[in-house]
């Protein structure tokens, strides 16, 4: 795919070409060229990690188109370090599993870079009155969020040494400030959004996930890779949980789906469980979680960040309180999925965001692909404000997506801006009115999956 143009998809292959190991994870694969970005990496402004977690993906200009406010400027400075050597162990270090099976496009004329140069735009002229525009505006957390976000942590060591003391009341709050730790803080700096200080932005992240339940590298692999790439596509993005449920035509389809609209509510309310037993298992057996296998560093952060919170959450509460520190771990699992769980399953599994088989085989524009198949809650009215502060943006799921890498205190500018570019092309967000709202209507959709892809079942048999 060229600059702004289309891309050819390719047939994925099963085989990771071989590569020298230095260069697993600073080779990137940018419209269809390789680049050697090592040289670069320690002056990334976002940091190695933010590099590393795209390296040897077969469309790295997907990262380069949503996380830099200025991708031609990106592109004007990569051709000094193209690879041109004929060495092909350095040359395609590349793990074409991961292409996508959409042609998705980067228009000058289209629907996302209108967006994000009206963004930009429009938080760049946020500056204090007589004061000229500037391109130097911090997109991500400032001092006064990041102050927040290390008070959110430290209260919640205490309340997490609290809750192993016996208090229910702690196991109560200690939920709650998961649940939110999880999306205001491990999110936004897994996104590298959450301080502009890149090592203190990974020092953050790594602490925040010893509370969430996942991994770090795990989560940049699935979450921050395949999910924001790879959005509902079928086999690679595994936020869709078709294990579990069945909500797009293409995903597998067994009996038991047919009552997903009631099993998966009780399931949603212990979610980080299962999700940490994933987690261990990913890191334990399987080298599929993203375009490259682990490396030691990222296997041993993986395993020192399970091991601190299984100890934290679940071992040291039931070793000092028995059979009542069980009671303890369910009540603070329940609270932290209540409080992440519900507000995270609206995000892309209501009506009007199924657009992924639509979009297969077509000319799609990367950005309109994204804010259709991503939806909004509390997008505008008195508590738009609180649940962009405690959901760390979730609420406003689309401008996420397109802004990945921005901070969410530039989500209620930035919201304006898209919706009304996607009313231009004829396209009304999907956006509900309140977080009850979007909890009804994700159980419409999970009802009316389940009668409608049983009913293709039916007929194909």
């Amino acid at each position: 795919m060229g600059k702004g143009g289309k891309q050819e998809v390719k047939k994925p292959s099963s085989a990771m070409p071989a590569a020298e190991p230095s260069k697993l994870f600073t080779v990137w694969k940018i419209n269809g060229k390789l680049y050697d970005l090592s040289t670069f990496a320690a002056t990334h402004p976002g940091g190695e990690r933010a590099l590393e977690n795209a390296a040897s993906h077969p469309h790295g200009e997907f990262f380069i188109e949503s996380y830099h406010p200025d991708p031609e400027l990106v592109y004007s400075i990569l051709p000094k370090y193209e690879i041109k050597s004929s060495n092909p162990a350095v040359e395609n270090p590349v793990n074409d599993t991961f292409e996508t099976k959409i042609n998705y496009t980067f228009k000058e004329d289209g629907f996302y870079r209108k967006v994000k140069k009206a963004g930009m735009l429009a938080i760049r002229g946020k500056t204090k009155a007589g004061k000229k525009k500037t391109s130097k505006v911090n997109l991500r957390g400032d001092d006064v969020y990041v102050m927040v976000d290390i008070i959110h942590l430290l209260v919640l060591f205490l309340t997490s040494f609290l809750l192993i003391m016996g208090s229910w009341k702690a196991a109560l709050v200690t939920g709650l400030l998961r649940g939110a730790c999880i999306m205001r803080v491990a999110h936004s700096a897994s996104h590298a959004s959450l301080s502009p200080y890149p090592e203190l932005n990974g020092i953050m992240y790594y602490v925040a996930m010893m509370f969430s339940g996942t991994t770090p590298e795990i989560w940049n692999r699935k979450h921050v890779v395949r999910h924001h790439v790879n959005t509902n596509e079928d086999g690679l993005d595994e936020d869709r949980m078709d294990d579990v449920k069945s909500v797009f035509k293409s995903a597998p389809w067994h009996e038991f789906h047919k009552n997903q609209h009631i099993y998966c509510w009780p399931f949603y309310m212990h979610i980080v469980f299962p999700w940490t037993v994933s987690d261990v298992l990913s890191n334990s057996h399987r080298k599929d979680a993203g375009p490259l296998p682990f490396s030691t560093k990222q296997s041993l952060l993986n395993v020192l960040t399970q091991v601190a919170h299984i100890s934290l959450t679940y071992v040291l509460p039931v070793y000092f309180n028995g059979f009542y520190g069980l009671f303890l771990v369910w009540l603070n699992t329940v609270l932290t999925s209540v409080t992440f769980g519900f507000e995270f399953i609206v995000n892309h599994e209501i009506d009007g965001c199924d657009i992924y088989e639509e979009a297969l085989g077509k000319d799609t524009d990367w950005g309109l692909y994204q804010a259709i198949s991503s939806a909004d809650f509390h997008a505008k009215g008195l508590g738009s404000w609180f649940f962009n502060q405690w959901t760390g943006g979730l609420n406003l799921q689309i401008c996420h997506h397109l802004f990945p890498g921005v901070h969410y205190r530039h989500y209620p500018t930035l919201t304006k801006i898209i919706y009304e570019h996607m009313e231009k092309v004829g396209q009304k967000p999907t956006s509900s009115t309140t977080v009850a709202d979007a909890v009804y209507n994700h159980h419409q959709f999970l009802k009316n999956c389940s009668e409608k892809y049983g009913k293709l079942h039916l007929k194909a048999e």
